[in-house]
């Protein structure tokens, strides 16, 4: 089988606040070895239970963060940006099953830690009246392509809701969240050894699993943290405003809808905190 990961870096085991996950920040150097050894469990796993090849994205702010000379020699890795499918880019490519490792609970989770989704300008993400964060986004990306994701790793919040949307996905608890920017977390070596473990039987029952697939045609509804933001992104034909933080957009299938999306999430980054 062939496996696609996805990985970011807020849902990984021991990170909690953005000086772990800023680039700038003072323990950010530590956390991309953190994120690349998770990584490397995920693969060991995947491996173990017979995979064929593997393919990463380093799907973290600009993906350059996975330090390429010491993950597994066998993954291919997809890095650097921009990118059509961001989060997901090379999963068009055809694969069996797709792990999202280190992903994080949608914006607005209650003790989620460093919860957002894609940037901090967005409140709210539906597809269909389906609230969605970064796992879903990914998982409907994937379904398009007829590729279930079997497996989910980060904090608890994260894994909740993996498995409220997907159903009988494997998730992998990493650390509890106590709040926005705290944790209670396992030892890195305890979560390296989960998450390996947890690979191994998410892709064992992979293809049991059935693709998170949307019905189209597909109607994105995205709430923001400003009216100005708004402003910005009705300039996108076909977009409307519903109120003053909320746009609606008709999509013919997903990777439309995504394509909108992420055409809002740049545009709104151009507009001022007001």
């Amino acid at each position: 089988m062939k496996v696609f990961v996805s990985v970011d870096i807020e849902g990984i085991g021991c990170v909690v606040r953005s000086e772990h996950s800023s680039p700038q920040g003072r323990e950010f150097q530590w956390a991309r070895k953190r994120m690349t050894e998770e990584v490397n469990a995920a693969v060991a796993g995947a491996f173990a239970a017979g995979a064929s090849e593997v393919a990463v994205a380093d799907s973290h702010n600009v993906g350059l963060n996975l330090l390429a000379d010491e993950l597994d020699p066998r993954v291919r890795l997809v890095m650097g940006s921009p990118r059509p499918l961001s989060m997901m880019e090379g999963v068009q490519l055809g694969f069996d099953a797709v792990f999202l490792v280190g992903y994080h609970a949608m914006a607005g989770t209650a003790d989620g830690v460093i919860v957002h989704t894609y940037t901090g300008r967005i409140a709210s993400v539906k597809l269909n009246g389906t609230p969605v964060g970064e796992i879903g986004i990914s998982a409907a990306l994937a379904g398009h392509y007829g590729i279930p994701v079997a497996l989910v790793t980060g904090d608890d919040k994260a894994a909740r809701e993996a498995r409220e949307l997907l159903g009988d996905v494997e998730t992998v608890e990493v650390k509890q969240g106590l709040g926005a920017y705290a944790a209670l977390c396992l030892s890195p070596a305890a979560c390296n050894e989960k998450i390996r473990a947890g690979a191994e039987r998410a892709l064992r029952k992979a293809r049991s699993l059935k693709p998170f697939r949307v019905e189209e045609p597909v109607q994105l509804t995205v709430g923001f943290t400003t009216a100005s933001a708004v402003d910005r992104v009705t300039a996108i034909p076909g977009v409307e405003r519903l109120d003053g933080t909320t746009v609606a957009a008709s999509a013919a299938d997903v990777l439309q809808a995504f394509r909108l999306f992420h055409l809002m999430t740049d545009l709104v980054e151009l507009v001022p905190f007001i």
